[in-house]
């Protein structure tokens, strides 16, 4: 791992920061932009606004690139929270839809709060499997779940919904992700997705209030919608330029320290806190039957644990599942060693 990336991210000097599933931390150049965005506003005032449609359509250009959508059919917003309701809208009531029990709590609540037709399906080893057989039985117009598990870390396996997305031309396949983007290679055009929406303040390391939303041809299609439709609704009101701007900034980020050789290198980092994990028989068996993870960890644990793992300076979530752990390309294996060796002080 490349110290400079360390170097920008004053956090890992304090602590072994296993939380980014939880939030992602701040860089100093991420922080320095802002501040510089920040003192335009203070001394120009009106000059940031002048110019905002031209600067959010600079942003959407960047994220479309990234997640390799078209920026026509790509969007900013604040949250994924207000994104994912937004385009819910734009689905027919009554329509059925096919979810995950369990799965983040705004992607439910969302789906619950509209005239839907509902059914929820069990998180398992093969949840894949039985959303096909699922599907088999029962006609949907939509299936609705996050890329990554935010409660367990479990992927998606992208080969089997392509598999969906091609027997049922009809199905919308909606994605969050959140708990994903940032964190993986991904090709929104080569996806099984229809719509992929996620916040960027946890992988993507943009800082809060900002999210982003792509949409494929054939859900403005089976909506009787376009892209306008969707621009007007995401830009009623004013728009939060200083998250568009860190979402932005914190893309070019990845990009300028070469992003795909950071991933691959957290992806080997991931493999191997699950083996050592897995010696110590803490993963659910879920996980350990799953070939292919996100860097997302759940182990068994309590309140108790997770205060003694707090006190030795690693940072993690305490989750109704267990603790969670998270590594990114900024952590390096002696912080997994570390986190390893605390767990078999304390068991």
């Amino acid at each position: 791992m490349n110290n400079t990336i360390r170097s920008f991210f004053p956090v890992l000097s304090s602590s072994n920061y296993l939380n980014t599933a939880y939030v992602g931390p701040m860089s100093t150049e991420l922080f320095d932009f802002r501040n510089k965005l920040e003192k335009e506003y203070l001394k120009d005032a009106d000059s940031l606004k002048i110019d905002s449609s031209k600067r959010i359509n600079e942003y959407r250009e960047t994220i479309s690139e990234f997640v390799g959508s078209s920026q026509e059919n790509t969007f900013f917003n604040s949250n994924f929270s207000t994104a994912f309701r937004i385009i819910l809208d734009f689905i027919p009531k009554n329509s059925r839809v096919l979810s995950l029990k369990n799965d983040y709590n705004s992607l439910v609540d969302g789906i619950n709060e509209r005239d839907f037709l509902v059914d929820y399906i069990s998180i398992t080893s093969d949840f894949e499997i039985i959303i096909k057989k699922q599907l088999e039985k029962k006609k949907y117009d939509v299936l609705a779940l996050s890329v990554v598990q935010f409660l367990s870390g479990l992927k998606v396996d992208f080969s089997i919904l392509k598999e969906i997305r091609n027997k049922h031309p009809d199905l919308i396949i909606i994605g969050d992700a959140t708990q994903f983007m940032g964190s993986d290679f991904f090709n929104f055009n080569d996806s099984p997705f229809d719509v992929i929406v996620g916040s960027g303040y946890k992988w993507m390391m943009a800082g809060f209030g900002n999210a982003y939303l792509s949409v494929s041809s054939k859900f403005l299609n089976l909506t009787s919608s376009n892209s306008q439709k969707i621009y007007d609704k995401f830009y009623a009101g004013h728009i939060n330029l200083l998250g568009a701007a860190s979402l932005d900034f914190a893309i070019k980020f990845l990009q300028k320290n070469n992003y795909n050789q950071l991933i691959s290198y957290k992806n080997k980092l991931g493999s191997y806190l699950k083996d050592e994990l897995k010696k110590l028989n803490l993963l659910d068996p879920i996980i350990e039957r799953r070939k292919n993870h996100s860097s997302i960890f759940v182990i068994r644990g309590d309140q108790k644990l997770y205060n003694k793992l707090r006190s030795y300076g690693i940072k993690c979530s305490l989750k109704i599942s267990g603790i969670r752990i998270s590594v990114h390309f900024y952590n390096i294996e002696s912080e997994v060693d570390n986190l390893i060796e605390v767990l078999k002080k304390l068991n």
